[in-house]
């Protein structure tokens, strides 16, 4: 037995006795034993508990960072593909103009590179630098470009007024319904080689000269001279400084008469479906003589046409750098050459 006296201080008040036995005694000293064992553990893990708990919030907040991070990089991709696309319109628009001026031998061909793709985790940022220099590179391609075509229009402005390079009709009021190239003939449900675009219009629509010029021929040609170009209906046709001959076909009415100085621009017919025609349209071809000097040869249209994109006009340019197929085209009579004067609207000589 343990007995256990507790004195207060105050003298008034009484002495308190607690007895305890042999069996409480051993309790009391075991769980204290087993308090204190607790608090020296406790101890002893805090560091660890501590270490772990900053480790998990240090990797929390850095994948907080990376999310961020990540979010940043998607947003630059975003915007580097925005400025690729942008980029490669303009390109599209300037290699245009080298191909149709002849400047493609002086620059070769450009374009966009396509970047490797990489691999592990750096992937995405690896893919980011190499698309960033290759857009750098491709900006410097174009800035050279665009120098040399300020260089070459300052010394020819005179040609480049007569260059077609307008659409011939409204950018609104048409549908592309025969490109330029093989096609199979509406008429005779052969294969034949498209010379030119017809250009499907409401009859009536206007048509522009796509370039300064002068006009050679304007009116229907006599099928005693050439049954193909009676075909064409009522016709204008406009020589542009002895390099481009531009041909508008299958015309409802004709505003212009051969010997006419016209300007890029103004309204000189308007679109019908006179001579072999299945529907309302305008047949539009670009003759050039610049691969072979003196014999005006088809080209395609959509080349020398710089204010509108078609879809797939990447391919359109590749294929008139590579591709000189000069085919049997018909020849140009000598009154759209401008040899003769003049052609016949409604029946009557236009002088």
């Amino acid at each position: 037995m343990i007995e256990i006296q507790v004195h207060p201080s105050d003298i008034r008040r009484r002495v308190r006795y607690f007895f305890f036995d042999r069996r409480r005694v051993v309790i009391g000293i075991v769980a204290l034993s087993v308090i204190l064992a607790g608090v020296i553990g406790s101890m002893a893990a805090a560091p660890t508990v501590i270490r772990r708990v900053y480790k998990t919030n240090f990797l929390s907040e850095q994948r907080e960072e990376r999310d961020i991070q990540r979010e940043r990089l998607r947003e630059n991709v975003v915007q580097m593909s925005s400025i690729e696309r942008s980029l490669e319109e303009q390109r599209i628009r300037v290699e245009k103009l080298i191909t149709v001026y002849g400047l493609e031998r002086t620059l070769g061909q450009g374009g966009f590179s396509t970047p490797a793709r990489g691999s592990g985790a750096d992937e995405p940022l690896d893919d980011a630098r190499r698309r960033e220099a290759s857009l750098k590179n491709a900006m410097q391609r174009l800035e050279q470009q665009l120098d040399l075509l300020t260089q070459y229009e300052n010394a020819n402005a005179e040609l480049v007024r007569h260059t077609p390079s307008i659409l011939p009709l409204p950018a609104d009021q048409f549908v592309l319904t025969s490109p330029f190239g093989n096609r199979v003939s509406p008429f005779t449900r052969a294969a034949d080689f498209h010379k030119g675009l017809d250009l499907s219009a409401p009859t009536g629509t206007p048509v522009y000269a796509t370039a300064d010029g002068v006009v050679t021929f304007a009116g229907r040609y006599a099928i005693s001279q050439s049954v193909a170009w009676w075909r064409f209906g009522n016709v204008v046709t406009i020589k542009h400084a002895d390099r481009f001959i531009t041909i508008y076909g299958h015309l409802d009415s004709v505003n212009v008469h051969a010997g006419q100085e016209v300007k890029q621009g103004q309204v000189i017919a308007a679109v019908g479906s006179t001579g072999w025609s299945t529907n309302s349209h305008l047949h539009y071809e670009v003759r050039s003589d610049l691969e072979q000097p003196g014999t005006y040869i088809a080209v395609d249209p959509r080349i020398y046409i710089l204010n509108h994109q078609w879809s797939n006009e990447a391919v359109l340019l590749m294929r008139a750098r590579t591709t000189k197929d000069y085919r049997n085209f018909d020849p140009l009579p000598s009154a759209f050459v401008g040899y003769s004067s003049g052609g016949s609207v409604g029946g009557k000589r236009r002088l």
